[in-house]
């Protein structure tokens, strides 16, 4: 288990595992919105999203929590030996996105985008 990815719903935890997971492991965590996004909130380009990726998957180990785009996700996927799909009933996704917006208002987002490998 050297290659994880993580996918599920918005709001079904996905962070909240993944951090865990590397803090157990050592395995350097990469989280998508910190690679599809600048610190701008701005997006990058497909160029640079690509070549992020690429270097990522080549690794030797890492853990990549989110979808982006779905192309980059079948990739992810065939790269990855280790699958982690976190399946919660929609309404209970739905209440942690609003917990989540509802947090915003009064606290400021943590940035993934600290991880960015560019």
């Amino acid at each position: 288990m050297k290659k994880i990815a993580v996918f599920g719903k918005p709001g079904s935890g996905k962070s909240v595992l993944s951090k865990a997971l590397a803090s157990a492991t050592g395995i350097r965590l990469y989280q998508l919105d910190g690679i599809v996004y600048k610190k701008t909130g701005e997006p990058v380009s497909r160029e640079v999203f690509d070549e992020a990726q690429e270097n990522i998957l080549s690794s030797e180990s890492w853990i990549i929590d989110g979808f982006g785009p779905i192309s980059s996700f079948n990739e992810r996927l065939e790269a990855a030996d280790t699958l982690i799909y976190i399946d919660l009933p929609y309404l209970t996704s739905y209440w942690f996105v609003t917990k989540r917006l509802l947090k915003g208002v009064f606290v400021k987002p943590e940035a993934g985008l600290k991880e960015a490998p560019y």
